[in-house]
């Protein structure tokens, strides 16, 4: 259950122990109640704490006041008749206490200790920290081998983006663009030439100019996401040109309200005589889709050659060891005394790091509440902090989390910034823009010189001042390149993150094939990563039910996952179950739908709104056009269907339900699976999947072509689930023709 608990585990004598023979009033009921089930089941996985005559687990127990470990245990068993059961001695005769009513026990308070949620005021003299004092580098890089590599990524990226940009917007009109959330002006007309460039002026659709009421500042930015300095194509919406040019590859070089001023890239154009007469026709309608916003790499090159000369260069090449001796820890005092062990010696680390420390957060195990810990104690230490994320959702997480306008959510920034306990100032970069109600109204305007800056990882690049800690959450979803850019900005760093979820995307590399298009928590840390131990895991997680963590904690995590507190399944159905159904599959685009599985997740939608709100309740899918399916299926047959979140699993990375129904599309003969098979990231992919629920999982797939690839990649991690929800009864065989309509 706990770092201690393992170190105890490997050096407890069963064969020199006894069975304790408890006091009088070690079985009185003394009103705390430890969680004991958890500790015997974790105990369970060990054989070495198995009794060599009876069927038995047998758990030491160490003293009253301290986690010393003594030569006594008790045994826990799951008993045919009596249930699960904890056995000691009592007046020469084995006696035994239901497992419930033994965790209200002072003898249950013996076994407190190896359970992560109680942390001894002093560890034993035999247990030894999992993170050295220094920590040399295992995969060292040459450091000019490192920034050209990290360079040479930026500029792949930037080729390949700019391409497939280009292929789609040659592909699609610019108000189809636009009507699927894309960055599209839908029309526009021509206003002249000036000095060089041509100006067209927006006419936006009948609702944003209602919605604008005449405010046009910023709307081509904030409306049609385009921005100065893009590079974008104009078209001929009217199709009066169809032997032209068209469409034409050009820059925004300026945007005035509506009013857009573009240059064409003349290397690229035949017919400029034509292409110019053209572009100053006012009665033609014009259209603009974005090929490539050239910031975001520009910003990416910037800080790599800021890297150069910087401390954390030889940090990331391997060039000197990672040591553990900065005062912060010193400075400042526990905050959150219901931290588990895991969680306070990632804190302790984290504060003291000379350099970096890492932080592996597997789903469920309250790595944003650790990381809160961490900016609060750096705050009281007197440092200037800087909180990250790639997207702006992850860092509006982690600085409001659930918050609401009147009641702060505990396990984010807000509740212990300026408009909660007041630790520190807090400052939201660009929270005007955040989709987040208590974001925008709490933070767009803050006055001063904040303790806490929260911000993108390449909006950071508009920051003036420097930090001494930069904590960089979400951190695997992030490229390297990308991370520099906070990175260079701070003289330590904390990253965040659960490499064994999806990896950054990347438009060159799908998935990234480069180290360097890989995250900077993976090219430290990981497997294979230039150190070792610069980071530890937490261990317990407390979002899912048992049932629901075990496939995960077995197939992604090497069984180190504990469960910390025990989670109810739904009524009268089991908390994870499989849904066998074939289907015809179509293509829509480059993404693909099911009809009959979303006839199916939206029966099970249904049935789950008996027990579960339908706020609670997530549906997920690897394919856009499934979710579009299912969205339409929910409306048709359910009145809360627009209240049940149905998304990717991709965009679903970091969301949690009570009930998930999740949908792989995939049916076909031949046994192909596409992307669901890459060895790279579909078993990360499914990982994501199946660790969103807390009560109730249902997968609904074609398991005869998710089991049967072709390429045989892949194949035993979905054979390996398959045997899962089959050897335990929890497999449903589904004809389509019976599915209610």
């Amino acid at each position: 259950m706990s770092l201690l608990f393992d170190h105890v585990i490997g050096s407890f004598d069963l064969d020199g122990a006894s069975l304790c023979v408890p006091d009088d009033d070690a079985l009185d009921d003394h009103g705390d109640v430890v969680p004991v089930r958890p500790v015997a089941e974790f105990a369970g996985h060990h054989d070495e704490l198995a009794h060599p005559e009876e069927d038995w687990v047998c758990i030491p127990l160490h003293e009253p006041n301290s986690a010393q470990v003594t030569d006594e245990f008790v045994a826990f068993t799951d008993h045919s008749l009596h249930g699960g059961i904890f056995v000691f001695e009592r007046d020469g005769e084995r006696d035994f206490v239901d497992a419930d009513a033994f965790g209200a026990t002072r003898l249950a308070d013996r076994i407190r200790f190896w359970h992560s949620d109680y942390v001894p005021e002093t560890y034993p003299p035999s247990y030894d920290s999992p993170v050295d004092d220094s920590e040399p580098a295992r995969n060292p890089i040459p450091s000019a081998e490192l920034l050209d590599g990290l360079r040479s990524h930026v500029e792949r990226e930037r080729e390949a983006t700019r391409r497939q940009n280009r292929e789609r917007a040659e592909r699609r009109s610019p108000d189809r663009v636009y009507e699927a959330g894309g960055d599209a002006v839908p029309e526009l007309h021509a206003r002249g030439r000036d000095d060089g460039t041509y100006r067209f002026h927006v006419d936006p659709p009948a609702d944003v100019a209602t919605r604008q009421d005449g405010d046009w500042a910023f709307v081509v930015e904030s409306v049609f996401g385009i921005h100065e300095g893009n590079e974008v194509l104009v078209h001929d919406v009217d199709g009066t040109r169809e032997n032209g040019p068209f469409p034409v590859p050009a820059t925004v070089e300026r945007i005035r309200g509506r009013s857009v001023w573009v240059a064409v890239n003349w290397a690229e154009v035949d017919g400029a005589t034509a292409l110019e007469s053209a572009l100053t026709d006012g009665d033609t309608t014009y259209g603009l889709t974005a090929v490539l916003n050239p910031v975001p790499f520009d910003r990416e090159r910037e800080a790599i050659d800021s890297l150069a000369d910087h401390r954390f260069r030889d940090v990331l090449a391997g060039d000197r060891p990672i040591t553990f001796s900065n005062g912060a820890a010193a400075r400042s005092d526990q905050f959150d005394a219901e931290l588990n062990q895991e969680q306070q010696l990632a804190v302790e680390h984290a504060l003291l790091a000379d350099d970096l420390f890492c932080i592996h957060g597997p789903p469920g195990t309250e790595k944003t509440r650790t990381l809160v810990e961490i900016v609060r104690r750096a705050a009281q230490a007197g440092e200037d902090v800087l909180v990250c994320a790639d997207s702006n959702q992850a860092v509006d997480n982690l600085v409001a989390g659930s918050s609401r306008s009147d009641e702060a959510d505990p396990q984010s920034l807000h509740a212990y910034g300026q408009h909660g306990d007041d630790d520190y100032t807090l400052d939201r970069v660009n929270a005007s823009q955040s989709a987040n109600d208590v974001v925008r109204r709490a933070y767009s305007d803050v006055p001063g010189r904040a303790d806490v800056v929260a911000v993108t990882n390449n909006s950071a690049a508009t920051l003036a001042r420097g930090f001494d800690l930069v904590v960089l959450d979400e951190a695997t979803q992030s490229t390297c390149a990308a991370s520099c850019i906070p990175l260079v900005r701070a003289d330590r760093a904390v990253l965040a993150g659960d490499h064994r979820q999806l990896p950054p995307y990347s438009a060159s590399d799908e998935p990234p094939e480069s180290s360097y298009g890989h995250s900077l928590f993976e090219h430290l840390y990981a497997d294979g990563g230039v150190y070792d131990g610069v980071g530890l895991q937490l261990q317990t997680q407390y979002r899912m039910h048992r049932d629901i963590a075990y496939f995960p904690n077995r197939r992604f995590y090497d069984r180190t996952l504990r469960n910390g507190r025990a989670v109810d399944p739904l009524p009268d159905r089991p908390a994870i179950e499989g849904y066998n159904v074939g289907g015809r599959v179509e293509t829509v685009g480059h993404s693909r739908t099911n009809p009959t599985e979303a006839r199916l997740v939206a029966h099970l939608v249904q049935d789950l709104l008996a027990d579960v709100p339908a706020e609670e309740i997530g549906v997920i899918t690897p394919y856009s056009a499934q979710v579009s399916r299912i969205r339409e299926t929910l409306t048709e047959r359910t009145d809360a269907g627009d209240r049940v979140t149905v998304d990717t699993i991709d965009s679903f990375q970091g969301g949690e339900r009570t009930a998930i129904v999740l949908s792989l599309v995939r049916s076909n003969a031949e046994g192909t699976v596409g992307f669901l098979g890459r060895p790279v990231d579909g078993p990360r992919r499914l990982n994501v999947a199946l660790t969103r629920a807390k009560q109730y999982c249902a997968v609904v797939a074609d398991w005869h072509t998710l089991r049967y690839d072709v390429d045989g990649k892949c194949t035993d991690l979905y054979s390996d689930f398959y045997q899962f929800v089959s050897n335990t009864d929890r497999l449903n065989d589904v004809d389509p023709e019976f599915i209610p309509v």
